[in-house]
This record gives structure tokens, sequence and C-alpha cells, in this order.
């Protein structure tokens, strides 16, 4: 399930991330469109230009006429200060303003206004060139860092990226998190109501067809008939049970009744449960544990773990029906028990492996595809893993790791001799 979530979570944040970038695309765009158009605007009066088109002719200054043009249909005024502060040329220099400047006027409107009146300057060689453009017309702003301080502007953006990204995965994470447990309570819900609905009149086909079997003046095809619907109908019935079963423990629905419990004695219950139900003796089974062995507990569900292994047990010899041998080794380290089930019979196909390392199931794996399963979701509910692959001399096998946990009996000390 944690698997699932963390797909549609990537999956999800992938979409909002293409989102993004699509939109970070557009208003890209979008922007570049608008720095086209303002660079682009024809009514921009560059300075340079015109300072540099500004000549001196006998005692007096010279604008030639298409530039002094260019400028008035701009709207725009220009003067030029001498090194005194004095203004020595100028073009329709707006009457409100003075004709000598101070460094400090000098200074502010060089950078701002003068007089409400955005201007440029430049440098010229007999003085400073003056530009002013109306009133209104441009807005003038300027920004300064230290040097110290560009080094940091990088790290500060890729940071930047870096937690957006994590709080897009994050939300993504929330959002199909909610959406797992939504419709993984409908699925729950919906296997619960019908297993609940079918419960009842498959009790009644169970007793119609019980009765029919055992009634008098049946032909024994009738009696064949009716001992068949028996079976199928415990069959049926059996597959509901693995279904809920299954559905409660995928989405932690199965409240464990844990307690310390011998893994032996579990391992030898199972396989005697299994060996009543197959008294022909086509499957034995061999089990020889470490005498050390039985000394340890498993913390789990014996209800669980037993249905676990008589999974495995019906597997291999629903698997191999011409019989074969099972053997079962048990295995403590770290506080954990490690359980292999193997057999020699005919083993999984390289696409039954192939579906089961990806958390599926083969089809008719198990008569009605749920055993196997049950076996995964057991392992994981007590904290270990279920990994099916085939045996170097033949046969499938299961390895149950890292169940538990565990711990070893201490031995009681021998009584003194008095």
């Amino acid at each position: 399930m944690t698997r699932r979530i963390w797909k549609a979570a990537g999956g999800l944040a992938g979409f909002f991330a293409g989102l993004i970038a699509v939109l970070l695309a557009a208003n890209l765009l979008l922007i570049g469109l608008a720095v086209a158009r303002i660079t682009s605007d024809g009514k921009r009066a560059h300075v340079a230009e015109y300072a540099a088109q500004l000549k001196r002719a006998a005692q007096s200054w010279e604008l030639p006429g298409e530039a002094s043009a260019s400028l008035r249909s701009l709207g725009c005024w220009a003067m030029l200060l001498s090194s005194s502060g004095d203004v020595i040329w100028s073009q329709d220099l707006p009457a409100e303003l003075p004709s000598h400047y101070t460094l400090s006027d000098v200074a502010a409107f060089s950078r701002w206004y003068l007089n409400d009146y955005p201007v440029k300057t430049w440098a010229h060689e007999d003085g400073l060139f003056v530009l002013g453009q109306p009133k209104g017309s441009l807005w003038k702003y300027r920004f300064e860092t230290p040097v110290s301080q560009l080094g940091f502007w990088p790290y500060w953006a890729a940071g930047l990226i870096l937690v957006n990204a994590a709080l897009l995965f994050a939300a993504a994470a929330l959002l199909a998190r909610r959406f797992q447990k939504q419709r993984d309570e409908a699925r729950a819900g919906w296997i619960a109501a019908v297993s609940h609905d079918v419960r009842t009149p498959l009790a009644t086909v169970l007793g119609y067809a019980s009765a029919l079997e055992g009634a008098d003046g049946l032909s024994s095809e009738q009696r064949h008939m009716a001992a068949a619907i028996c079976r199928k109908g415990v069959e049926l019935r059996g597959l509901i049970a693995d279904l809920n079963l299954t559905n409660r423990l995928e989405y932690a629905m199965q409240p464990l009744s844990r307690e310390w419990v011998s893994p032996a004695a579990l391992i030898r219950e199972a396989s005697a449960a299994f060996l009543n139900e197959a008294p022909d003796e086509r499957w034995p089974i061999r089990f020889s544990p470490d005498p050390a062995l039985e000394s340890v507990l498993l913390y789990g569900d014996r209800q669980l773990l037993v249905r676990m292994l008589a999974n495995l047990l019906r597997n291999s010899a629903r698997h191999n029906p011409e019989g074969c041998g099972i053997a079962i080794t048990l295995l403590e380290r770290a506080g954990r028990c490690d359980i292999l089930v193997s057999d020699a019979g005919r083993g999984f196909t390289p696409d039954q492996l192939n579906r089961l390392s990806q958390g599926d199931l083969p089809s008719g794996e198990d008569g009605h595809g749920l055993g196997l399963r049950i076996v995964r979701s057991v392992a994981q509910a007590h904290g270990g893993r279920a990994a099916f692959s085939n045996a170097p001399e033949g046969g499938g096998q299961c390895h149950l790791t890292r169940l538990g946990p565990c711990k070893r009996l201490r031995a009681k000390p021998a009584p003194e001799q008095g």
C-alpha cells in the first residue's frame, strides 16, 4: 500500500511539476513579449545619441535639425551644463527650471528627477548633457547590491527551487495518500458488503445440497451432483474468507492478536493439519530443526502464522498433484526468524516469478489467487517479507525473512542436590 501511495505521489508530483513548467514557460514568454514591447517603444529617448550629436559651432552649440525635431516630437527638452554648473546651451528648457546648478543639485537629479521631470545625463566634451522627458512619462528606480553578496544569490535560488520542489512533492504525497485512502476504504467497504450479502444465500445452498446428498431415493448421479454442489460451495465460502482476510491485511484493518509462540511448534501444527487433509502421503514433509531453536519464541499472531504456513504447503500440493517432497527450515538471527518452505516439484515459471516479484499474483496461482497474497500480507504484518524463487536443485520455494521480534527462553537452572 505504501509503495502505491509513493508511486501515486510521484505521478501527481510529476503532473504538478509539468503544469508549473508550462505556466513558468508561459509567464516567461509573456515577460519576454513585455520586455520586447518596452525596448521597441519608439518614444524612448536615448541620451547618448543626442549627446553625441550636440556639436560646438563658433561661440555656441548646435543640435542637428533632425535630432532637434526628434526631441520635440518626443516632448523632451535638453541642456548642457558647464563645469561650474551654468546652463550654456538648452532646447525647450522649461521656464520653471533654474539656469545654475550646484554639485548637490546635479547629484540629486542625475539619479532621480529634476522638479518631477525624469532626466538622463551623459558626459559631454564641454560639460554635462542633460535630457529631460515629460512629467509622468518615465519611472526611475535604481537597485544596487554589494559585490561580496553576489555569490549568495545562486545558492539562494537553488535552495528556493529545492524547497519548492520538496513542498510540491509533500503536497502531492498528501493528496495521493488521501485519494488512496478514500479509494481503499470504498473498496474495503464494498468487499465487506458483498461478502456479507453472499453468506446468507450460500449457507442456504450448502444446507439444501447437504440435505439432498443424504436424501433417500436419489440416483448415484444425482447424489454425485449434490456432493459437487457442497464441495464447490465450501470452496466459495473459503474464497470469501480469504478475500476478506486479504482485504483486512492489506489495509491494516486486521487486528493482530500477538503473543509469544514457538515457531517450531507452529510449523509442526501447520504440517500436521496439512497431512491430515492429504492422508495419501504424496507430499511428505521434512522438518528437523536444530534443538537450540526449540527455545526460540516469535511474537506474533498464532492463527495468521499457521494460516500462512498452511497456504504455502497447499500451494506446493496444488502445483504438484503427482506428489513431491516438502522441506521446511527454521533459522534465528539477530532477534528475527527466517522460515524457508521448499518443495521438489515443478517450481515457478519465469512469468510467475516476475509477477510475484512485482507484488502481483499469477492467474490461478493457488486456485483463486489469494493464498500467496495472504502469505505475503501476513509476513509484512509481522515485520518481514516473502520472497518466491526456484531452488537450485529444482522446485519452488518461499523464503520468509525477518519475522519477529524473537527471543529465546532462558534455561531453568537444575535443582540443587541435597
